[in-house]
């Protein structure tokens, strides 16, 4: 297997692996089945900072277009960080059921800004070229 791909295999597996647990995470969310929620979701979270981690060892292997990366950095910048109000808002509904519709708002707005971030990171990846 060559270098470059090997080097990009673990960032796959990482993403697909966050993808699913996102997945499995809203579907339990909306199901109301908070015991699988309460432990997909932290994973989720952990995944997701994994990912990021394997994201910054691939820059460092792939040179991408500037215009693209000024496209994509600040989705995945607000990807990254509108999880936080996920958590938040997720963590008072622990103790208030009152804060259901806010958890939900930042939940949707979350998972719109994961979609733009990684739609454009696949399409970043895709103008990129490896490095040496």
């Amino acid at each position: 297997m060559p270098a470059v791909m090997s080097s990009t295999l673990p960032f796959w597996i990482g993403l697909a692996a966050t993808v699913a647990l996102l997945l499995a995470t809203l579907v339990s969310g909306l199901r109301r089945q908070r015991r699988v929620h309460l432990v997909t979701g932290p994973l989720t979270v952990g995944a997701l900072a994994w990912t990021i981690v394997l994201t910054e060892r691939l820059l460092a292997n792939y040179t991408f277009p500037e215009a693209a990366k000024a496209i994509h950095l600040p989705c995945a910048k607000a990807g990254g960080l509108l999880v936080l109000p996920v958590v938040a808002t997720g963590v008072w509904l622990l103790f208030a059921p009152a804060a259901r519709r806010w958890h939900r708002a930042a939940v949707w707005l979350w998972l719109v800004s994961v979609l733009l971030a990684t739609s454009t990171g696949i399409w970043m990846f895709l103008q990129g070229t490896p490095r040496g």
